[in-house]
């Protein structure tokens, strides 16, 4: 079992050098082709009944007795190992949202959300609500993000809105569970605890990823849970009562529910997609599994889930076959219709770097940057993926995919070139996808290509290599013609502009902020508010000390804006900066910012910033951003 997240930090540089093993020895002996073929499966189809789920663990648990006596078969290497009475409601008012979601029409789990005059923040274990009044912030409420008297301790992570109902999603190491509660907000602000629910699973954090989306009145979550050791627990469900009290564990699909393994694994995971309907009068939620390696990737689109699966981190051969670390194994890529239509699938190899890999085309294609060997985006998997100058786009049709695992052709891939070391970034921006490497975990090597790659998709085969003055630490769209691409050089931190036309990718302005690094690493310390005439402002975290994982250690960083002109030229409006937060929150809990602290926002034609404890407002003058009024959220005594 994974150490708690307080814990993590310590184990950072620990983590790091357990994912970057390349190569592991063999096992005792290897897999006999007999046994390749008893566990693994040639169509994606159901297990037929309880008894051959069962009979499936224990010929897996009897192999890997098999090759472990005498020494222990070498899993995890190259990556991380494995180890719960609402009334409908009306969609949320049609105010844009101002999360940087991957997808329109696909809201993400977050921090700060808006709903109608309010913003809601979740911070250290607590809710706070602040009503946007004309030229000021007014702090009104703030509560437990979890249920009363419940003193489990739960990481709570991501918030989700829904009309008046606020979704809070934390993990319980306690009880092996993702937590979501449930909470209404009323016209004043107040928050009233209506439902808390436990789906059992393994941690779902992420140093990129979000466990959460939200698709119309569809709550949608990926959960891991691995089917490790001698007792199985299927994914079930259970209820807060009161107190410490909850109902009893019940299964929330049965094993005839679970899909056969169709890639060879001696310690798979239960991949889990849930879907939860808001709309009904009972929190209700279905849910669909796939066995597979632990590795996985997933995406979000309107109609779809998308998860890709690598060939995991087991070291086993097979009899004849001449073990080689650096030899691919095939790649599954997954699609679950969020309508509720069989799930499809599709053979490929390579594997993305995170979901910022994946797009769905709406000319009905699945796009998807892949590099030779991915890490999967569990924990801090993407950080640690590495391209070795091979990189390849994938554009598989939708119809493609089937329960008898078509295995793509060569048309469906072009090899494309990229950088050979640093930690990788991608996105699709329009037609386009970009692609570039920095360093992360505060390396001061500063590593990574100071370059960036564009491809159009609908001609992939001309690849475009710009040459930057940074490395590439950040990839963000500026509508469809744009994109901004943030990076570092030894001066400090460096933004570039680059024009997405139908000339080719051409590099535009470009900014410097002397002695800084970003201050939040996740998508969502972003933010871009167009204009509506090619231009706009884009609010982004930034630091003058510590890095961009310093949120898990102290403070806050302050949020930077600059305006982006039609032609993509950058100028500086200015910065908002936070207050030294001094004194005791008195957190009980979830008292580190996994997720962040640092927010821009721009809502209702007004732009505020959120930064630790405080919310600012602002109005830019001229070529300025000023500060128009703050407050601290935070009461104090608590």
């Amino acid at each position: 079992m994974r150490p708690p997240r307080v814990q993590r930090h310590h184990l950072l540089t620990g983590l790091l050098l357990i994912l970057v093993i390349s190569a592991c020895p063999p096992e005792r002996r290897p897999l006999t082709r007999e046994e390749v073929a008893s566990i693994t499966f040639t169509r994606l189809e159901r297990f037929e009944s309880e008894q051959a789920f069962d009979a499936h663990v224990k010929q897996l648990q009897a192999i890997r007795e098999s090759l472990s006596s005498g020494g222990g078969p070498v899993v995890g290497c190259g990556g991380t190992s494995a180890d719960g009475e609402p009334s409908p409601q009306e969609p949320a008012p049609a105010d844009p949202s101002i999360t940087n979601n991957q997808e329109a029409g696909v809201d993400e789990g977050d921090i700060v959300k808006a709903v109608g005059d309010w913003f809601v923040v979740l911070r250290r274990g607590r809710l706070f609500t602040v009503r946007q009044v004309q030229g000021a912030l007014e702090p009104a409420e703030q509560a437990d993000a979890y249920a009363p008297g419940f003193t489990h301790g739960t990481w709570y992570d991501e918030m989700l809105v829904y009309g008046r109902r606020i979704i809070v999603i934390g993990y319980s190491y306690d009880l092996s569970a993702t937590e979501v509660s449930l909470f209404r907000m009323d016209d004043a602000g107040a928050l009233t605890h209506e439902s808390t629910h436990f789906l059992r699973s393994n941690d779902y954090y992420s140093s990129r990823n979000y466990a959460s989306r939200l698709v119309g009145g569809t709550l949608v979550f990926y959960m891991p849970y691995h089917l490790s050791g001698s007792e199985l627990s299927l994914p079930s469900t259970r209820n807060w009562v009161r107190g410490n009290e909850t109902t009893s564990w019940q299964p929330i699909l049965t094993r005839m529910d679970v899909f056969k393994p169709v890639q060879t694994t001696l310690w798979p995971a239960l991949h889990t997609v849930v879907r939860c309907d808001l709309d009904s009068p009972e929190f209700t939620c279905t849910a669909r599994s796939l066995m597979a390696p632990p590795a996985r990737t997933f995406y979000v689109s309107r109609d779809a889930v998308y998860l890709w699966v690598s060939p995991g981190y087991e070291s086993w051969t097979v009899e004849g076959e001449k073990y080689d670390p650096k030899k691919p194994r095939d790649s599954v890529v997954y699609r679950l219709p969020l309508d509720g239509g069989e799930p499809g699938a599709l053979r490929a190899r390579g594997g993305p770097v995170d979901q910022f890999s994946f797009r769905q085309n709406e000319d009905g294609h699945l796009d998807a940057l892949l590099v030779t060997s991915g890490q999967g985006d569990s924990m801090w998997g993407p950080e640690v993926t590495r391209g070795d100058g091979r990189f390849a786009l994938l554009r598989a049709p939708l119809d493609a995919f089937s329960p008898e695992l078509t295995g793509l052709r060569s048309e469906h891939f072009t090899l494309l070139p990229g950088p050979v070391e640093g930690t990788l970034q991608n996105r699709f921006v329009g037609h386009h996808v970009l692609w570039g490497s920095g360093e992360g975990f505060d390396d001061d090597s500063n590593r990574g290509e100071r370059a960036v790659w564009v491809t159009d998709v609908r001609a992939p085969l001309d690849s475009h290599r710009l040459a930057l003055g940074h490395t590439v630490t950040r990839l963000e769209p500026l509508g469809t013609g744009g994109a901004l691409v943030v990076g570092e050089n030894r001066a400090g931190l460096r933004l570039t502009t680059v024009a997405l036309g139908e000339g080719g990718p051409e590099l535009r302005g470009t900014l410097l902020r002397a002695g800084a690094t970003q201050g939040e690493s996740r998508s969502h310390g972003f933010f871009f508010k167009p204009d509506g005439a090619g231009g706009g402002v884009m609010g982004l975290p930034l630091r003058y000390e510590g890095g961009e994982w310093s949120s898990l250690r102290y403070g806050s960083a302050e949020v930077s804006f600059m305006r982006v002109d039609p032609t993509l030229e950058l100028t500086t409006l200015g910065s908002l900066g936070a207050s030294v937060e001094t004194g005791d929150d008195a957190c009980r809990k979830s008292c580190t910012d996994w997720y962040g602290n640092a927010r821009p926002i721009f809502y209702r034609e007004r732009i505020f910033a959120l930064m630790g404890y405080e919310l600012v407002e602002a109005h830019v003058t001229g070529s300025t951003v000023e500060e128009s009024f703050r407050v601290s959220y935070l009461r104090s005594g608590r």
